[in-house]
């Protein structure tokens, strides 16, 4: 019969089973013969005295003992470092993501949902990998920012798909880069740990107090440090918080005289921004107000007869220009009548194509100025004229920012960036920024063509 656990757990110095002491009938004072060990030595406890009641006592016995704790200590590994990397990555990425949901939401409904979606499985992601991490947690981290990382070089090289910018590329911006960065370094982290699972069981020094604070946080301080960094509106590009919903950021001011940068259009190429921005900005005057609307009910009543685009091809607006869903049809020739700010002779109209079961819809006017002349501001602050910026791509001259190739050829070894002339546009249906707005996204186009065919 066995006795209690803790007695069969007692131990003498040399690890042999200690007598449990006189029998309970043995006779006070009587002391028994030494015991013989199986290997011939005598027992060392034998003779030893025992407390009066003749048993061993509770008391006299030691803690670990008794409760059976081990008093061995873990030894510190990298697996805390290793996984908390990968959560400071996860939880970086997710940030950036979280920063530019609304600024996606107003640009396509599913690029918002898309954003949404990964901003949060990559926080989830981040807290089970320290609570709970397994082989298939791994992988999922693997596969599912290596789909993120696919649909961004999709973005950046041929276009989405889908979409209102559906097969446009997308500038690259740090702020989309740095995201990129971390997710590559996560999902190589992920690699190295599925390979070689020994890695998180490699001894490390052990460290107490401030010091093993500081070097478990120093990783996912270096990743708060850059993300919160890029995030601000110098370094973020054209990912930026400000600058989803109709392009980036300017980062360059413009060098012409009177030219202005205007809030959130396009973005730069090489140093030199996409847009430039013409006139005052200052509130418009009482007249000016009545000037600008007079434009715009001028404008309205020159296009009438231009809904039909048959009818705009037969009075000479025969040069193409396609971008973003919109059609941009030129007065071909040089008739100077169909130059600078004339209603009754546009030098531009736009079109909106690509409607589902529906003929091309007139949105509105495109006044140009010729090369140096600056376009007057009636409206003051409200009517801007505004340029872009041309370079040589492929030998053919180029709209930057929008990748559209203009008539004529180039020649990249001698080219030199230039700017169009001055032009404005006059929306006479209702439009994403105002009646005189330069947004040219696909999402304004499909803004005004809704609004158009819901007051149809």
């Amino acid at each position: 019969m066995p006795g209690p656990r803790w007695l069969a757990a007692l131990r003498d110095e040399d690890g042999r089973a200690a007598d449990p002491g006189p029998a309970s009938g043995q006779p006070e004072g009587l002391q028994p013969e030494p015991e013989i060990a199986p290997q011939g030595e005598p027992n060392q406890l034998a003779g030893r005295c025992w407390p009066a009641a003749g048993r061993p006592s509770i008391r006299g016995m030691s803690t670990p003992v008794l409760d059976e704790t081990p008093t061995r200590s873990t030894p510190a590994t990298a697996r805390p470092y290793l996984l908390g990397g990968l959560a400071a990555l996860s939880v970086g990425a997710a940030a950036i993501h979280f920063a530019v949901v609304f600024e996606h939401f107003n640009e396509y409904v599913l690029y918002g949902v898309f954003f949404l979606i990964i901003s949060w499985a990559q926080a989830i992601w981040a807290a089970v990998v320290l609570w709970r991490p397994s082989r298939p947690w791994l992988w999922l981290g693997i596969a599912g920012n290596a789909a993120i990382v696919a649909v961004y070089f999709a973005s950046r090289t041929t276009g989405l798909p889908f979409g209102p910018d559906k097969g446009h590329t997308e500038p690259f911006g740090a702020l989309d880069l740095v995201s990129i960065v971390l997710e590559l370094a996560l999902i190589a982290g992920c690699a190295a740990l599925l390979w070689r699972p020994s890695l998180a069981d490699r001894p490390v020094r052990r460290r107490t107090g401030f010091a093993a604070i500081a070097s478990l946080a120093a990783f996912p301080a270096a990743v708060i440090a850059v993300t919160t960094a890029v995030m601000t509106p110098g370094w973020a590009g054209p990912e930026g918080p400000r600058g989803l919903a109709s392009g980036s950021a300017m980062t360059a001011s413009a060098t012409a005289p009177g030219a202005q940068t205007s809030m959130g259009d396009m973005g730069t190429t090489d140093g030199l921004p996409d847009m430039r921005m013409y006139g005052s900005t200052a509130p418009a005057t009482a007249a000016q107000v009545i000037a600008a609307a007079n434009l715009i009910k001028a404008t309205d009543a020159s296009l009438a007869r231009y809904k039909n685009v048959q009818a705009a091809f037969a009075a000479g607006y025969t040069d193409v220009l396609k971008t973003n869903g919109e059609e941009h049809l030129f007065h071909s020739g040089n008739n100077p009548a169909y130059a600078g700010l004339n209603p009754q002779h546009p030098s531009s109209l736009v079109y909106a194509i690509d409607v589902p079961h529906h003929a091309p819809i007139l949105l509105g006017a495109m006044y140009i100025e010729n090369d140096g002349t600056n376009g007057p501001q009636v409206g003051g602050g409200l009517t801007r004229w505004h340029s872009h910026l041309t370079v040589c791509e492929n030998g053919k001259p180029t709209i930057a920012g929008f990748g559209l190739q203009l008539r004529g050829t180039c020649n990249p070894a001698t080219w030199q960036d230039q700017y169009t002339g001055q032009m404005m546009h006059v929306w006479v249906v209702p439009y994403t920024g105002g009646p005189f707005s330069d947004d040219l996204s696909r999402a304004a186009t499909d803004a005004a063509v809704r609004a158009v065919l819901d007051h149809s």
